[in-house]
């Protein structure tokens, strides 16, 4: 896994012509009906997981001057093109058709034919990556876009974007089912940024791993500490808690109140890991920051404050995506596009990416 951020990850409000994203439409989906003409779905879903090749079919339709909104053509695109007799299909979208999720995978379920099992696990998954990048990490941007590609065989990949307010920098997350193994702890295929927030709350990092653990322990055992630290915060402003050698350290986020009602229907529902904790309805980025400072103070137990996405400049000299690269080269060569429009399409993606193929 590796998480990277690009060069230029902005959404831009352009007054481009319908005909430049008709164009634009129309070239992706050539070399989508390509690629899955040469690869199989599965293939294709585990290349959507990489950011990489995601940027590469947006360099590829010379999206990529759009900046984030690009993300936005790239996810309707694939709504309208895949249909599930490829073997893929593609529910979701921007708000408020993101939250439509439940219903579509409803629809999906019938055509391929999805037990109740499967149903529900499919919108677990939407449900707790939806959680998960919203709550238990908190980067300041906010999710507006939630889109879910899902495998005839209930495999999926879930692509998000969020928006961080006064900026228009965006931040897309990446995930895919297939070697999965938590949704708490390094869960992401990659997240891609323009820059560096100096302060995030990653409750996924492997860093925050004893502090989830003492958040769990605080709502089952320990409630009453949990109620009087909370009475103790001062409305709006972050509190001093010692930690080793009683050295005076500030929680670098603000910590909210929360309600007695609401620690005492987290401490009934008894959940018996983080991930049961954070599933719990009601417990949103308030209560996950309230629970990461008590755990901090009550049990020395801070969380990761580092910001899980790394800079295009910092991405290794090496990483699994060059392949994905050199397959989305020979879907453009064996598209129906014009000889032109290839060129023009594998001069854009060899510019973005030559970074990727030159030697360490």
């Amino acid at each position: 896994m590796y998480r990277a951020g690009l060069r230029e990850l902005k959404l831009i409000y352009s007054s481009k012509p319908r005909w430049y994203f008709r164009q634009a439409e129309r070239i992706l989906t050539a070399i989508l009906e390509s690629y899955l003409s040469i690869f199989e779905p599965k293939r294709f879903l585990r290349a959507l997981a990489s950011p990489i090749f995601f940027d590469g079919l947006v360099a590829s339709a010379s999206l990529d001057e759009l900046g984030g909104g690009a993300t936005t053509i790239v996810a309707v695109t694939l709504k309208n093109f895949m249909r599930p007799d490829s073997g893929l299909a593609v529910v979701g979208g921007k708000r408020p058709h993101g939250y439509r999720v439940p219903e579509e995978l409803g629809e999906l379920a019938k055509i391929f034919g999805f037990d109740e099992r499967t149903l529900e696990r499919l919108k677990y998954a939407s449900r707790m990556v939806a959680k998960v990048d919203n709550a238990a990490i908190q980067d300041g941007f906010q999710l507006y876009l939630h889109i879910m590609i899902v495998s005839w065989d209930g495999e999926w990949v879930i692509i998000q974007q969020g928006l961080k307010p006064m900026t228009n920098l965006v931040r897309r997350y990446h995930w895919i089912s297939m070697g999965l193994r938590s949704f708490v702890e390094e869960p992401h295929s990659g997240i891609v940024s323009a820059a560096r927030e100096e302060v995030v709350l990653d409750m996924t990092s492997r860093d925050s791993r004893e502090s989830r653990k003492a958040c769990v322990e605080a709502v089952n055992h320990d409630i009453e500490a949990l109620k009087r630290f909370s009475k103790g915060i001062s409305r709006g402003q972050s509190t001093l808690m010692e930690f080793d050698a009683g050295e005076p350290r500030k929680f670098p986020l603000s910590i909210p109140r929360v309600g007695c009602s609401s620690l005492l229907a987290i401490h009934e529902a008894s959940p018996k890991d983080y991930e049961e904790l954070l599933a719990i309805r009601g417990v949103g980025p308030n209560m996950v920051r309230f629970l990461a400072a008590a755990a901090a103070a009550l049990y020395d137990a801070p969380p990761s404050f580092r910001d899980p996405a790394i800079l295009f400049s910092e991405l290794p000299a090496r990483v699994d995506a060059d392949k994905l690269l050199y397959e989305l080269v020979e879907a453009i060569k064996a598209s129906k596009l014009s000889f032109a429009e290839k060129s023009k399409s594998l001069s854009r993606l060899t510019s973005v990416f030559k970074s990727l193929e030159e030697p360490s």
